[in-house]
């Protein structure tokens, strides 16, 4: 009885910038490690967030079984077309004791939070320029504002610790009830009275344009929004009419309803005329601990499988 040989699949990183090189090794030790694409069959795809996986995508790689995103939201991937297709898709969803060592995300949360509170930006840029009027940059502190958290899970927690220690007053929307924070599974309950909002749910048809115009009338005049979930939870339109009619006092975002067309972005366009609105390019998981440690995950996780299908 003969012995079956095993064929190493070749894998091709389409992002490999700065890349973890113990992730890389752990992945050479059981692929054809790739960075740029010869003449071969590519069997695993490693990406971040910068390509959208689609059809037109995908179709470029007939020979595909894998995928592999060091990330929790899988928006950027078709994954109804991967099911199709026998695509198998490696990430971080589910990973919730991994996970709840990654605290980038609710770092960049609180930044947000006090760079828009406190005009942090444009008090920079005042420096910058040569002048020196502390008056121009006043702003307000987070101590007992009411903070309206919009998902309860692993991020949501994280953000609502920090927050806790700044003594702000925590209220949480979610399907399932916090054992730690007062919780609602009430949209419209959960944002009456605050003064921040901070939006930690995972995108999907129920939370697609969750936060409209209806919605955000309910938070205190001159609230905040903080996004460092998904774009598409909120639709930008009307974030874009909140402010414009003075309802909300500022927006501070990592995300964008569609970050691959940001030109056409009603929020990017009122950015450019006002500076109560911070957008930055979805940069909440991009420290140099947290993408070394998630991309080692998930190479050690892409060989346990292989391991396991031999």
């Amino acid at each position: 009885m003969g012995t079956r040989t095993y064929m190493k699949p070749n894998i091709l990183n389409v992002e490999p910038e700065e890349y973890s090189q113990t992730a890389i090794n752990t992945l050479k030790s059981v692929a054809n490690y790739y960075e740029k694409q010869s003449d071969i069959e590519v069997h695993g795809i490693i990406t971040r967030l910068r390509h959208k996986l689609d059809s037109d995508f995908l179709s470029k790689y007939p020979d595909l079984k894998y995928i592999l995103s060091a990330t929790t939201g899988l928006d950027h991937i078709d994954q109804e077309l991967c099911n199709r297709l026998g695509i198998k898709i490696i990430s971080l969803r589910g990973e919730t004791e991994f996970l709840n060592s990654i605290t980038a995300t609710a770092e960049h949360t609180i930044t947000l939070m006090l760079a828009l509170l406190r005009n942090i930006p444009t008090a920079t840029s005042h420096v910058r320029k040569g002048h020196w009027n502390r008056m121009e940059h006043k702003g307000n502190e987070l101590k007992n504002k009411t903070l309206c958290i919009l998902g309860i899970g692993r991020l949501g927690t994280q953000v609502a610790r920090i927050a806790s220690a700044f003594q702000m007053k925590i209220q949480c929307f979610d399907k399932h009830v916090s054992e730690e924070y007062w919780t609602t599974t009430n949209l419209y309950e959960a944002l009456t009275g605050a003064d921040i909002v901070s939006v930690h749910l995972p995108y999907d048809s129920d939370t697609h344009h969750l936060l409209t115009v209806d919605s955000i009338m309910k938070t205190n005049p001159s609230a905040y929004i903080i996004n460092t979930s998904r774009g598409q939870i909120i639709k930008e339109e009307d974030l874009v009419k909140c402010l414009a009619n003075r309802h909300l006092a500022g927006v501070a975002v990592d995300v964008l309803e569609d970050e691959f067309n940001i030109s056409k972005s009603p929020l990017v366009k009122y950015s450019s005329e006002h500076t109560n609105v911070l957008i930055t390019p979805h940069i909440g998981g991009c420290t140099y601990e947290s993408m070394e440690n998630t991309e080692v995950f998930i190479a050690q996780k892409f060989k346990q499988l292989l391991r396991l299908q031999q």
